[in-house]
């Protein structure tokens, strides 16, 4: 099922734009490597190389970097959250299971594959070879029940220790556009399981961080971002999920005045907590990063292709489409743009001081690096004697501390 909503077209649209622009500057960048390491070929046999190797290798990062061109998002949240609703509800697909949580047991990743090779690879870490799946033996394999979960996150044990990841092949179109998303388990999963999804936070670009309207904020969300989130210049988007719930677990769903009362209460508690993660530069964005969604509404939606209003995915996913498009591409454009100019600037300097030598004759040129070769000599004369002198005076500090902790250590066990 292809996406049903302006969501859909309009970031397709854009992300193929985007793509569209990379792809041309990946290629224009890797022809300037190419004019630079066929010029640097001809100049070592007339005049001697220009020593442009670090300018053709940062242009190659930038180049390779931009050719790739993945959007990775993280989907965090702690168990009983919802996230495999939420993630069923943005791909408009029933890939993972909704009736258990954590949805899997293992982290999974989501990534595009064309039509007729969809499945799953489980990746293990043993070295053992990948195990190929389909969707429905995937579910029944590697989800396991709340309460087991549970009881793994209190021993601090794995479902499934061998496997590094699930990898879900799929050809949806979102995913066709340069997307991945990698969907981790609860966040009191494991230690080894946190240090592997924080291996991916090093790696997303922007985190989607699942809440729970019933069941307001806890400490482990607090530590979770607290360590391994805040300060590391990522873009996070707070899912308030099961917004919907909290007028169902009134004792009059319909009374108007209550339910507002309570979702005010509940929004209250979010906002005094997250906050301070929406604050960017001394502005606050809470605004455009925390939403208030209903999953399992929208998945429902998307099924019977009926509009999205009303489940809080609309002006989520035009914030999400703002930030995949602008500020994302923005900055990788950018980075592009200061590397090519940088290139530019240290090629143009090193031309410039080759072209006055091309017109002495060699004669002349040989007599100069006569001249100066004695300088050259002194200064390498002067260096290592500078490196001597140094380890001198590094071997006598060593010692003398060496001397002062051996009398204190003796002195001390006597006096004692």
């Amino acid at each position: 099922m292809e996406f049903q909503t302006d969501f859909n077209s309009s970031l397709g649209e854009s992300l193929d734009e985007v793509k569209e622009t990379r792809d041309k500057l990946s290629t224009k960048l890797a022809h300037i490597v190419n004019l630079i390491d066929a010029s640097e070929v001809e100049s070592a046999k007339a005049s001697g190389s220009l020593e442009l190797g670090s300018i053709s290798q940062d242009l190659l990062t930038i180049s390779d970097s931009l050719k790739k061109g993945v959007f990775r998002l993280l989907v965090l949240g702690d168990m009983k959250r919802g996230k495999s609703t939420f993630l069923n509800a943005l791909l408009g697909e029933d890939l993972l299971p909704r009736d258990v949580n954590p949805c899997t047991a293992v982290l999974t990743t989501l990534r595009y594959s064309d039509e007729g090779k969809e499945g799953v690879t489980i990746y293990f870490n043993d070295g053992k070879s990948p195990q190929v799946l389909s969707f429905s033996d995937f579910k029944s394999t590697y989800t396991i029940p709340i309460d087991e979960a549970s009881r793994f996150a209190e021993e601090n044990r794995e479902a499934f220790p061998d496997v590094e990841q699930a990898v879900i092949y799929t050809s949806l179109p979102l995913l066709k556009r340069g997307i991945e998303i990698i969907d981790s388990p609860g966040l009191n999963d494991t230690e080894k399981r946190d240090e592997l999804t924080l291996t991916h936070i090093r790696e997303c670009h922007a985190i989607l961080f699942v809440v729970s309207a019933t069941q307001p904020w806890t400490r482990n969300e607090e530590r979770y971002l607290e360590t391994y989130i805040l300060n590391r210049g990522l873009t996070v988007f707070f899912l308030i999920n099961m917004w919907d719930e909290i007028a169902r677990r009134l004792d009059d769903p319909d009374d108007k005045v209550s339910v507002a009362h309570a979702e005010e209460k509940i929004r209250a508690v979010f906002r005094s907590n997250l906050e301070k993660y929406c604050n960017v530069d001394g502005v606050n964005i809470y605004d455009q990063r925390v939403f208030e969604i209903s999953a399992l509404k929208a998945f429902l939606a998307r099924r019977k292709n009926q509009s999205l209003d009303g489940t809080g995915f609309v002006p989520f996913t035009k914030a999400l489409e703002e930030f995949l498009i602008k500020d994302r591409a923005a900055a990788e454009f950018g980075t592009a743009r200061a590397v090519a100019r940088s290139a530019d600037r240290r090629v143009r300097e090193a031309v410039d001081l080759r072209i006055p030598l091309l017109y002495e004759p060699i004669n002349e040129l040989e007599r100069k690096i006569t001249e100066i070769q004695p300088k050259f000599d002194q200064l390498r004369q002067l260096r290592d004697e500078f490196i001597k002198k140094v380890n001198t005076v590094r071997d006598r500090l060593a010692n003398e501390l060496s001397n002062s902790f051996y009398t204190f250590f003796f002195g001390f066990i006597y006096n004692f």
